[in-house]
C-alpha cells in the first residue's frame, strides 16, 4: 500500500522534469519504465477492490430435433405421416430428457460388453445400489436382467446428483424392462416398447457378391438375406449372379429414443440380373402375415425353392448319360442330382413343404432325407453331417424348414450338399425344371394391392434412375 501511495508523487517528479527542461539522459528510461509499473499496479489494485457480478451458467439446451418420416404400408397408396411417440416409457420424457444443464436428469447409452452383469456396469458407471440387486432378486419382471446380451444397449438415467432413476432395457424389438425408482425404491416392470418406423431407400451394384454390395450400400445382413428369400423363386444367388448386376430396396427401419433398433419388412425390391428386371411388392394380409407378389399381383412364390442351400456354389450338375467321373468310384456315372459345395455345418432346407418319408444313414448318400410333395413330387439331401432336431418318418416339413446341415458322410471326397428331384418317379434337372406358381394376390385384395404397388413402384423408378445416373459418371 506505501507504493499505491507514493505514486501520484512520483509521477508528477517525472512530468515536471519533462517540463522544466530537466535531465532525461540517464533517469530518462528508468522513469518511463516506472510510468508503466504505475499503471498497471494501479489495475491491479482496482481490479481487486471493484465487486464482481455473479456469474450465471445458463444451461445449454440440446434437443434432437427430427422430421415425422414418412411410411408408406405396403397394402395402401397413401404415405402415412408417422407421428412423434408420446405414450412409450420414456418416450414420453424424451425431448426433456435430452436436455443437458443445471437441475435436468440426463439420459446415458451403455454399451453392453462380452461377460457384462448389470451389477458390473453399473459399477462402472459409479453406481453401486443395492435396490437393484434386490429388484432383480425379488421382481420377476427384473429377472431378464439377470443375462444381458453382448451388443445391446442400456439406457439409464440420472439425476443432477448422479444418482440413478431409471433404466430401460430392450428384449427384442417390441418389448423392453424398466427399472424406475419412486418412493419405494426400484419398480421393475415389462413393457411393450412403441417403435418410430422410418423408410429406407437404398441400391447397390454387385462386384464381386451379393453380400459385399448389400453391406456397402449399408444393409444389414437381414435384409440381404430377405432379398435373397424373395427373388430366390426366379433367381438362383448360388449360379446366376453377374457383375453389374443391381439390386434397389425399400423397407422399413425401427428407431427407439433416435436410435436404430432394428429392421422391419421389406415394402418393395428390384433385382435387374442379366439384364431382365425382378420386381415385388409386399402385401400383408388380415392375419398380418406379408406375402411377397409382381407388380401385376402374381404371387413370387413356387411349389419349389431353386435351391436347398443358401450362397453355394454348384461343383457338379445333372448329367443323365454316364459322363461324370466319379472320384471316389473311379468310374464314368450318370449324376442324377446336383452337388452344392458349402462348408460343413451350412443349414440344409426343404425346397417344398411335404411328408419326410426317410431319415437316416444309406450307403453311398450317406446321412440323407427324403421327403414326398403331394403325389408327383419327391426330393433328396445326401451327404448330410448331422440332422435338424425333430425331422423324423412320417414329420410334416414346411418349404424352406431346416431339415440337417451340410457334411461329408457316405461316398464324398469333400463338404456338400447331393440334391435330387424326381418328377412322377423319374429324375429331373433341379436348375431347369419350370416349377409351377403360387396363386395370384386374392380378389378381395387385388384392386387395394394394383394401387399401392403402383406408388411404391414410382419411389422404385426414381432411386434405380439415381444409382444408374451415379454410376455412370
Amino acid at each position: 500500500m506505501r507504493l499505491l501511495q507514493d505514486i501520484p508523487s512520483r509521477l508528477k517528479g517525472i512530468f515536471d522534469a519533462r517540463r522544466n527542461g530537466g535531465d532525461a539522459g540517464p533517469y530518462h528510461g528508468r522513469r518511463v519504465w516506472l510510468l508503466g509499473l504505475a499503471v498497471f499496479l494501479t489495475s491491479v489494485a482496482i481490479g481487486s477492490i471493484l465487486p464482481r457480478d455473479p456469474v450465471t451458467s445458463v444451461p445449454a439446451v440440446g434437443q434432437i430435433a427430427r422430421p415425422p418420416p414418412m411410411l408408406l404400408a405396403p397394402d395402401s397408396d397413401v404415405p402415412v405421416e408417422q407421428q412423434p411417440l408420446d405414450d412409450a416409457a420414456p418416450d414420453a420424457a424424451a425431448p426433456a430428457d435430452m436436455v443437458s444443464g443445471v437441475g435436468a436428469d440426463v439420459w446415458k447409452t451403455i454399451a453392453i460388453r462380452r461377460g457384462d452383469t448389470l451389477t458390473s456396469i453399473l459399477k462402472r458407471e459409479g453406481h453401486d445400489d443395492a435396490d437393484i440387486a434386490r429388484a432383480m432378486q425379488s421382481q420377476p419382471a427384473a429377472r431378464a436382467l439377470f443375462r444381458l446380451t453382448p451388443g445391446k444397449s442400456l439406457q439409464v438415467r440420472v439425476d443432477m446428483d448422479g444418482a440413478l432413476r431409471e433404466l430401460i432395457y430392450p428384449l427384442n424389438q417390441d418389448e423392453s424392462v424398466r427399472l424406475l425408482r419412486s418412493e419405494n425404491g426400484l419398480e421393475a416392470t415389462r413393457e411393450t416398447r412403441r417403435l418410430e418406423t422410418r423408410t429406407a431407400r437404398v441400391t447397390g451394384v454387385i462386384e464381386t457378391s451379393l453380400f459385399e454390395a448389400g453391406q456397402e450400400a449399408g444393409l444389414s445382413d437381414a435384409v440381404i438375406m430377405k432379398l435373397v428369400e424373395i427373388f430366390g423363386w426366379d433367381i438362383d444367388f448360388a449360379l446366376d449372379l453377374r457383375r453389374g448386376d443391381s439390386f434397389a430396396v425399400v423397407y422399413e427401419e425401427k428407431f427407439w429414443l433416435g436410435q436404430k433398433a432394428g429392421d422391419g419388412a421389406v415394402l418393395a425390391a428390384e433385382f435387374v440380373n442379366q439384364g431382365k428386371v425382378y420386381r415385388a411388392a409386399a402385401h400383408r394380409g388380415p392375419d398380418g402375415a406379408t406375402a411377397y407378389y409382381t407388380p401385376e399381383g402374381l404371387s413370387l412364390r413356387r411349389e419349389f425353392l431353386r435351391t436347398p442351400v443358401k450362397f453355394s456354389r454348384i461343383t457338379s450338375r445333372f448329367t443323365r448319360s454316364p459322363t461324370r467321373y466319379h472320384p471316389i468310384l473311379k468310374r464314368w456315372t450318370a449324376h442324377t442330382g446336383v452337388d452344392y459345395g458349402a462348408p460343413a455345418g451350412t443349414p440344409v432346407r426343404t425346397t417344398a413343404s411335404g411328408r419326410v418319408l426317410f431319415v437316416g444313414a444309406n450307403g453311398g448318400y450317406g446321412k440323407m432325407v427324403l421327403i414326398r410333395h403331394g403325389s408327383d413330387y419327391s426330393t433328396l439331401y445326401a451327404h448330410l453331417s448331422r440332422f435338424q432336431p425333430g425331422i423324423r418318418p412320417g414329420g410334416y416339413v414346411e418349404q424352406g424348414q431346416v431339415i440337417g446341415f451340410v457334411g461329408s458322410t457316405g461316398l464324398a471326397t469333400g463338404p456338400h450338399l447331393h440334391y435330387e428331384f424326381q418328377v412322377k418317379g423319374i429324375h429331373r434337372n433341379p436348375l431347369t425344371y419350370k416349377s409351377p406358381g403360387a396363386a395370384p394376390i386374392a380378389a378381395q385384395y387385388r384392386e387395394e394391392f394394383l394401387r399401392g404397388a403402383h406408388v411404391i413402384g414410382a419411389q422404385l423408378d426414381v432411386i434405380s434412375r439415381n444409382a444408374l445416373a451415379a454410376s455412370s459418371r
